[in-house]
């Protein structure tokens, strides 16, 4: 027991209660005894009483009672803004926090502990939360404590012994829009039973929600007329309120707009016969007893009831369940027991971890506090912010909203240096927004992070954190280029114009000479560019030469491979000439490739010479440009034994493929990255100590592996992938290998000093700091092309 005054709300709007525990005698000072229940409305109001200046707002019984706002019959009282309905004043319809403070102060004042019932749902969130606390502070409510509807219950039910420790019970409460449903475990603390809330109330919408029935009800109290100034004043009849709720109605008279009087007769309305309950029963069957909240009676409470499907007890609780529960609440705040236990919604952050951006829960998923206390992080949110910036950019997702928020906090003055700022939470149940709070020691200052101005985004939590993901520099594709200088004659050879011009008509053209004019690179540039492109200055009729002389040279390979009898006299060449237009081959002889290397055999006309594998692999890599031959090469590769890769072959033709292709890096997964770092380790390893004559593809495929970075964004870089690391040993090891060469002869020190600033630019991408996007080029250049 206590001697302080102690009140229980439960304004709702609907039909409200207020619980307190003492009592006014006539002529004597109040004085603390039984509990006194104090009801108003159905569908209370606030109204207005006196003139403009001195006019004070009053709620609870004494509203219900008064003209005021009740329409023009009633003169200057009864002009309808006087009067506001406490439903608009709790969804801020009507923002003035005086007046909903009236409705509170119109049914008990003075109270020393002031527990206030809400909702769950939308009706409840954060936003009406601070509203109705906002409201309670201006009508001067001390030590005021917002509770959960099913909460309440719940204790009201603890409180007459309907249920018992460790009991799960649901409770099924009529709302604004149908009915939701609630689970809380009863658990024994400090002496008492007390509810825990894991989760949010399951809401089912449905026709038995008080505003359905309010709708209904009007609707039959204006007739079929419909509402017009003529029935104005039917539409605000208390009969209206009653029959909504199934509460007894007698015919009630009711003063016109033209001050003649009206009565309204509803006796006969029954709103059971328009409430339909939720479609899709939840399942109780986990509860070992069911709870069930309305503020409605008769027939239409009986329907409720009905629609609560349980194999377990279900008991319905009186109309003045939530306020009984809210002043049982009142007396556990002023004696220092707990009232409940509620979980937190989950807000989380991102951090950067040495994985890249991940979540962060501020407020985690399993925390549960008792009501009253304050939540604090447990661990703060480190965030590490670059030297030089003004701002700190935060990005936040609570729960129960609809999509994540950027905050963005001014710093005052730029960093100097690089800075760590901590961001954790404050927060209490029932009681509004998390206070989300920033420090940062390096400056000496903290600072408040902002829901409400932080800018919605509305992509998901996970495309926000892959957004952040450091984007490691992919080198560009290899394209070797093209010019007409190529084409031209030169103190050493023909040109390409002149050996058109002389093989085209020949029956056997020198297909040896052809191709070694279209493998020379004179000034960097061939007469055909990788990609199968010919400068633009070419003629017309020029290019019908070439056009006829690699239908030539396909009609000779297709004789080869159909007598399986390869030309002697010519071998490979024509198969060379064809392979040096690059992409410009035509697609089939990617094929006669790809199928000579499946069959392995060296009986193949191609391979007649186990030199022609250079030539086979190279030679694919050079002209594959079809995706679908493209995905069969690569799996053709990877399905070999990598171990036994040989480095001008295999290794060669991967290094084309994902150096030179848009979606070559694409088809690698990481199974077959891993095993291609091994092998690139292999081929730098195999040079150590040589004069690095078979080099040149090593650092190919390790620059064409970073390209897997279209498809994974941090592949291959230090500090997140581990493969990196093995990458950056064998680029010190060769680095170290190379600069300790004394005196080297002439070819190995020009080799020495193509493929350092190479090597270092590896490096670079392998750290995250690529500045090279030519870098392929490079490579490509310094091997002689």
């Amino acid at each position: 027991m206590t001697n302080r005054k102690l009140c229980g709300f439960d304004i709702n709007g609907w039909r409200d209660f207020t619980a307190r525990n003492w009592r006014a005698v006539p002529g004597e000072e109040e004085e603390i005894g039984p509990t006194t229940i104090v009801p108003s409305g159905p569908l209370s109001s606030v109204v207005r009483s006196g003139d403009e200046k001195t006019g004070i707002w009053i709620g609870g019984p004494q509203a219900d009672l008064a003209p005021h706002g009740l329409g023009g019959g009633w003169g200057e009282v009864g002009r309808q803004e006087r009067r506001v309905t406490v439903r608009a004043l709790l969804e801020k319809k009507e923002a003035d926090l005086d007046r909903l403070a009236s409705a509170f102060k119109g049914s008990a004042q003075g109270a020393a502990y002031n527990v206030v019932s809400i909702d769950e749902g939308q009706s409840g969130g954060e936003e009406a939360q601070e509203h109705l606390l906002a409201a309670l502070a201006k009508g001067k409510f001390r030590n005021t404590t917002l509770v959960w509807r099913p909460v309440l219950a719940a204790l009201h039910a603890i409180e007459e012994g309907l249920v018992a420790e460790g009991q799960r019970v649901g409770i099924v409460c009529h709302g604004t829009a149908g009915l939701s449903v609630q689970k809380l475990l009863m658990r024994a603390a400090r002496g008492v039973l007390a509810p825990e809330r894991r989760e949010a109330a399951l809401q089912l919408p449905c026709a038995l929600g008080y505003e359905h029935l309010v709708r209904h009800a009007r609707e039959a109290a204006i007739g079929e007329a419909g509402f017009s100034a003529r029935t104005a004043h039917r539409a605000v009849a208390r009969s209206v309120a009653r029959a909504a709720l199934g509460l007894t109605c007698r015919p009630e008279v009711l003063r016109m707009q033209n001050s003649d009087w009206d009565t309204l007769d509803l006796s006969s309305f029954d709103v059971a016969e328009v409430a339909d309950g939720p479609q899709s029963a939840h399942d109780l069957s986990d509860c070992d007893v069911v709870l069930v909240e309305t503020l409605a009676e008769g027939r239409l409470k009986a329907r409720i009831g009905a629609s609560v499907k349980s194999r377990n007890p279900v008991i319905d609780l009186p109309a003045t369940a939530a306020a009984s529960g809210a002043l049982i609440a009142a007396g556990r705040a002023a004696r220092g027991e707990p009232i409940y236990f509620d979980f937190l919604p989950r807000l989380s952050t991102i951090v950067f971890a040495a994985t890249g951006p991940t979540n962060f829960d501020l407020v985690r998923p399993d925390e549960t506090l008792e009501a009253g206390r304050t939540y604090r992080s447990p661990e703060p949110a480190s965030l590490a912010i670059p030297a030089g910036q003004k701002a700190v950019s935060v990005y936040l997702r609570k729960e129960a909203a609809e999509h994540p928020r950027k905050a963005t906090v001014s710093l005052g003055e730029p960093l100097k240096d690089q800075s760590r700022v901590a961001l954790w939470v404050e927060q209490k149940p029932a009681a509004g927004r998390a206070r989300i709070f920033m420090e940062a020691r390096d400056l000496g200052r903290n600072f408040t992070v902002d829901w409400e101005e932080a800018q919605e985004d509305a992509r998901t939590w996970s495309e926000i954190v892959d957004s952040l993901t450091p984007r490691a520099s992919i080198p560009n594709r290899l394209v070797l280029p093209c010019a007409g200088q190529a084409w031209e004659e030169s103190n050493r050879a023909p040109g390409l114009f002149d050996l058109l011009g002389q093989e085209v008509d020949l029956d056997r053209p020198d297909w040896n000479a052809l191709a070694a004019k279209l493998a020379m690179r004179p000034a960097g540039r061939y007469c055909i560019s990788s990609d199968g492109d010919l400068p633009p200055e070419i003629r017309q009729a020029d290019i019908e030469r070439l056009d006829r002389l690699t239908g030539k040279a396909i009609e000779t390979n297709r004789r080869r491979l159909r007598r399986n009898n390869p030309d002697e006299a010519a071998g490979n060449d024509a198969l060379k000439f064809l392979t040096w237009q690059f992409r410009r081959c035509p697609a089939e002889v990617a094929d006669w490739l790809i199928d000579c290397i499946q069959k392995g055999s060296r009986t193949h006309p191609f391979t007649r010479h186990h030199a022609s594998w250079k030539l086979i692999f190279q030679g694919l890599g050079r002209i594959i440009g079809d995706e679908a031959q493209e995905e069969r090469a690569v799996a053709l590769l990877l399905s070999s034994r990598i171990e036994d890769w040989v480095w001008e072959r295999e290794s060669a033709c991967m290094a084309f493929l994902l150096s030179r292709s848009a979606t070559a890096p694409l088809l690698l997964d990481r199974h077959s990255v891993e095993r291609l770092v091994q092998r690139t380790i292999a081929d730098f390893r195999m040079n150590l100590g040589t004069k690095y004559t078979r080099f040149h593809y090593a650092p190919f495929l390790m620059a064409g592996l970073l390209r897997w970075r279209l498809k994974e964004p941090v592949a291959l870089v230090a500090g997140i992938d581990p493969l990196a690391a093995d990458l950056l040993s064998i680029l010190d090891e060769t680095e170290k290998d190379l600069e300790g060469v004394g005196d080297p002869e002439p070819k190995l020190e020009r080799r020495r000093d193509k493929y350092l600033p190479i090597l270092s630019d590896l490096k670079s991408e392998l750290v995250g700091e690529g500045a090279n996007p030519d870098l392929l080029l490079d490579i490509y250049s310094a091997g002689g092309g």
